[in-house]
């Protein structure tokens, strides 16, 4: 097909218009290629979970699996690959006894390029949410290149904070256990149990007790996350509270 003719205005005699030049994207090496998608494909959302902002942070980007079979090929192992996805919903709109998890609506090829997922355990510890449950619909099985499991505990309501206000001391750290146990069963590779907390959590809480010991029979590996700070030796953390002092008492530039 011939260049599009443009009328020069002052003329009229017809001009050749300039060629839009073109780009072979699988040229690229694939190292380029994947970098490149990661930055069209990685939003700023460290775990990817049931949420109604989903359709503004993520479903732009997924359009891009549509581009090509070969295309969406690569786009969709970059995505699945560089972000965390929650096992169980932890918004309450998705809390509902019919809502089926992230996971359960997931094709298991996507499930099978997930590196990381995210167990997180706090919500609803009076009464759990009715879809937190282990079964076949979850296709953990699937999720072959998941070799980290990131825990996140928001509360342990063992705690003597919670007396008065629980089931019993432990009605929440026996359904986590059973919950924690049951998915690592059916990661098929995975490797590292990465643990953290809000600073409430307590280390060695009937909670966190539980699951480090079903970790090590396990015999997974157990690594600590960046908030609690529960990998930081006595000094480590001395250390850090002085310089956050330090920091505190710095006056303010102008």
């Amino acid at each position: 097909m011939s260049n599009p003719v443009e009328l020069s205005p002052s003329s009229q005699e017809p001009v050749q218009a300039a060629a839009i030049p073109s780009f072979r994207f699988f040229d690229l090496p694939s190292e380029l290629r994947r970098k490149t998608l990661s930055y069209l494909l990685c939003t700023n959302r460290r775990t990817i979970d049931l949420d109604p902002s989903n359709h503004r942070t993520s479903t732009a980007r997924l359009s891009l699996f549509l581009v090509s079979k070969a295309f969406g090929y690569e786009a969709y192992h970059v995505f699945y690959s560089s972000h965390t996805f929650r096992i169980f919903q932890t918004h309450g709109r998705f809390l509902g006894k019919r809502t089926e998890p992230l996971l359960a609506r997931i094709p298991s090829y996507y499930r099978n390029a997930m590196t990381s997922l995210e167990l997180r355990l706090g919500p609803g510890w009076s009464d759990p949410p009715k879809p937190w449950y282990v079964s076949d619909r979850l296709g953990l099985e699937d999720c072959t290149s998941a070799r980290t499991l990131r825990v996140f505990i928001e509360v342990d309501p063992s705690s003597p904070v919670f007396k008065g206000f629980r089931l019993n001391r432990h009605f929440f750290t026996e359904f986590s256990g059973k919950l924690f146990r049951e998915v690592v069963e059916r990661l098929p590779v995975l490797e590292t149990v990465e643990f953290d907390a809000y600073p409430s959590v307590d280390r060695d809480g009937a909670l966190m007790t539980r699951l480090l010991e079903d970790t090590k029979n396990a015999k997974k590996r157990i690594v600590w996350g960046p908030q609690r700070e529960w990998g930081d030796s006595l000094a480590d953390k001395m250390e850090k509270a002085r310089l956050r002092a330090l920091q505190a008492k710095q006056p303010v530039a102008k």
